[in-house]
């Protein structure tokens, strides 16, 4: 195991045992359709923005494109992604490559980890978004959350988020909901 997954691995651990309120798949509030937070999104937290209005092409699925991590961590982005809506399905790596397998697509797209694999697959089965999250260790009780969309037919990023947290009572309000809720509004303008 290489030392960034120990390091992924150990930041996570800490998060779930530090803070029972962090990474807990919520619903999305009826009355403001958004998550609970007190903050939102600035412009030096907002990386990418791009408008995308060929959105709807891509709606088949989202890829989540990110190492292995914890289950917790995977059931929390992927819930919160399916609160959301939009996309028809979500996949991981191991449910992307059962697809592949299962179209016997092998020899056309040889992996789904680069982008010219990803580009390869969206020429076979159709177009389809990639997403890449992380968790950024900054030291004492600070954190980052990195959120990236990236098209796979250009390789381009078409939103990128890196939103500081400080871990005090949980990071979901402070540092995951207004990530979510700036990407759902995002969503909503390019649909």
């Amino acid at each position: 195991m290489n030392i960034i997954k120990i390091v992924f691995i150990a930041v996570i651990t800490g998060l779930l045992m530090g803070c029972s309120s962090t990474m807990k798949v919520k619903q999305i509030d009826t009355a403001t359709e958004k998550y609970p937070t007190d903050k939102t999104l600035s412009a030096k937290e907002i990386k990418v923005r791009k408008e995308f209005p060929q959105l709807n092409e891509y709606k088949q699925f989202l890829y989540i494109k990110n190492g292995d991590e914890v289950d917790e961590y995977k059931n929390y982005i992927k819930g919160t992604l399916q609160n959301i809506g939009y996309f028809e399905n979500i996949y991981y790596r191991n449910d992307l490559e059962k697809i592949v397998i299962s179209q016997n697509l092998t020899d056309k797209v040889t992996n789904i980890s680069d982008n010219i694999g990803l580009l390869n697959l969206s020429k076979e089965i159709g177009k389809f978004l990639v997403l890449r999250t992380a968790i950024l260790y900054k030291g004492g009780y600070s954190y980052e959350f990195e959120f990236e969309l990236i098209d796979p037919t250009t390789a381009e990023t078409i939103y990128k988020v890196v939103n500081p947290g400080f871990n005090w009572s949980g990071l979901d309000r402070p540092m995951f909901h207004p990530v979510f809720n700036d990407y759902a509004a995002w969503l909503e303008e390019n649909k």
